[in-house]
C-alpha cells in the first residue's frame, strides 16, 4: 500500500525535477513586477495560530523575516519565530533562527522552486512542582520543492511540499504542505495568508505583511 509520505515524497522529486529542467529551459524576466513574492527583496511578519491535532491545546505566536535576491535564480532567507502554547497543566515556549536559500526558475510568471534551510531552536517547559522547567535545544533543517503561480498581476499563490528534522526532540522527522496567498496592495506593501499542514501532527495558520524595498 502506498503511504501518505511515499506520496508526498513522490511529490516533492516531480516538483524538483520540474524546477531543474525549468531552469534549464527558463527565460529571464523581471521577478520585481512578479504578483509573487519569490525573487523579490522584503522584510515581513506574521501572526500565527497552531493547532495541535492530539491534544486539546492550541498554540500562537509570530514571526519576523527577510528575504534577499542574491542572482536572477537564488534568494537568501532568514527568520525569527517564537511560538507558545498555554495547557492546562504545561506551558511551552518554543523560538527558532533559521536561514536559507531559494533556487527557482520562471516561465511565464510560473516559478518552480526548491528550498533548504538550516536553524536553531530552543524550547522551555514549565511543569507543575515537583519538576518546575525543563529546556531543550539543537539544530534542525527543511528540505521543500513547490510552485509559485500568478493568478492576477497583483495576486499569486504558492504550494510547498518539505521535509524536516532536528536533533531538538520537538523537531521530529515530518512532512508537511504549505498553501498561500498573497496580494501587492501597492508597489511595496503585500499580505500574505497561508495554511502549513504536518501529517497527523498540527495545523498552522498564519497572516501577515511584506515590505518590499
Amino acid at each position: 500500500m502506498i503511504t501518505t509520505k511515499q506520496l508526498i515524497g513522490a511529490a516533492a522529486i516531480g516538483l524538483a525535477t520540474f524546477v531543474t529542467s525549468s531552469a534549464i529551459a527558463q527565460t529571464v524576466e523581471d521577478s520585481e513586477s512578479s504578483a509573487g513574492l519569490i525573487g523579490k527583496r522584503y522584510v515581513g511578519a506574521d501572526f500565527l495560530i497552531k493547532d495541535f491535532r492530539d491534544i486539546a491545546d492550541n498554540g500562537y505566536g509570530g514571526t519576523v523575516l527577510i528575504n534577499q535576491p542574491i542572482s536572477d535564480v537564488v534568494d537568501l532567507t532568514g527568520s525569527f519565530s517564537f511560538n507558545q502554547v498555554d495547557g492546562k497543566s504545561t506551558e511551552l515556549t518554543q523560538n527558532t533562527l533559521q536561514v536559507g536559500a531559494v533556487y527557482y526558475a520562471e516561465k511565464d510568471g510560473y516559478k518552480p522552486f526548491m528550498s533548504a534551510s538550516l536553524g536553531y531552536g530552543w524550547d522551555h517547559w514549565k511543569f507543575p512542582a515537583p519538576i518546575q522547567g525543563d529546556n531543550d535545544e539543537g539544530f534542525l533543517f527543511g528540505l521543500g520543492a513547490g510552485v509559485e503561480v500568478p493568478l492576477t498581476d497583483k495576486t499569486a499563490a504558492i504550494g510547498e511540499i518539505s521535509y524536516r528534522d532536528g536533533s531538538d526532540s520537538n523537531t521530529e522527522e515530518s512532512w508537511g504542505l504549505e498553501l498561500g496567498v498573497n496580494h501587492w496592495f501597492t508597489e511595496k506593501v503585500a499580505i500574505k495568508t497561508s495554511v502549513y499542514i504536518v501529517e497527523d501532527d498540527s495545523v498552522t495558520f498564519r497572516i501577515g505583511a511584506r515590505f518590499a524595498f
